[in-house]
């Protein structure tokens, strides 16, 4: 039951978070928001459970500026680098989750951070890291047609690593804070998911990441030319 309601739930959204980001501009930007609010509460909400009162606001005043920062990485990436590009990263993201997913209830075995989470595992782990190469390679193909084959195998791949490792590393973060506070999910809105912030905690830490290196790259470029 909790897989189909999963199902219906990324049916339900993930066409209405595709067509925003082929829209882009106001669209994209106020669908990104509204997301970005409800995870905001939801870090409130955390923040209610902490029992240790100094912790309180930490995990509040980190989840307002983490969530901001999630905020114009995405949308900055979706203005610069256009639909193609941030497609390729939420896309990833989705087909991670479901890499991990499956391979974790299909293979199993060790634990990857019991004390964290207990349900992930190191074969999950590996699903999350090598399932998106799979559908982004189909994705750059259809896309990014002036790519060679191998230019997309390797695109594909680097993509595909990359999005697993950040993204678990945002879920497992997640995950922390809810362990701390004595709480499951983040919230009940999307049924088979919990919170906003259950189903969004890769794609943040996946665009921050991105977003910060993309901008690195751009900045020590234009060193290099004032120097050259």
């Amino acid at each position: 039951m909790s897989f189909l309601k999963r199902l219906l739930s990324a049916l339900i959204m993930g066409p209405i978070v595709i067509m925003a980001l082929y829209q882009g501009g106001i669209v994209f930007q106020s669908l990104v928001g509204l997301l970005i609010v409800i995870a905001i509460y939801e870090f409130w909400s955390l923040s209610k459970n902490e029992v240790k009162r100094r912790w309180k606001l930490s995990v509040l005043v980190f989840g307002i500026l983490y969530s901001i920062a999630a905020y114009f990485a995405l949308t900055d990436l979706r203005d610069v680098y256009g639909f193609v590009f941030t497609g390729l990263i939420i896309i990833g993201v989705w087909a991670s989750d479901i890499g991990a997913y499956i391979f974790g209830k299909l293979i199993g075995g060790r634990k990857l951070c019991p004390s964290i989470s207990p349900n992930k595992t190191w074969a999950g782990l590996i699903g999350a890291c090598l399932f998106p190469s799979f559908i982004l390679d189909g994705y750059l193909a259809f896309f990014a047609n002036n790519l060679t084959a191998r230019e997309t195998v390797l695109w594909s791949l680097g993509a595909s690593l990359v999005i697993g490792l950040l993204g678990q590393a945002g879920d497992l973060f997640i995950s922390l804070l809810k362990r701390r506070v004595g709480l499951k999910d983040t919230g009940k809105l999307i049924p088979g998911h919990g919170g906003i912030l259950d189903r969004i905690d890769a794609l943040m830490l996946v665009v921050i990441v991105v977003w910060i290196l993309l901008t690195l790259k751009v900045v020590i470029w234009d060193m290099n030319l004032l120097v050259f």
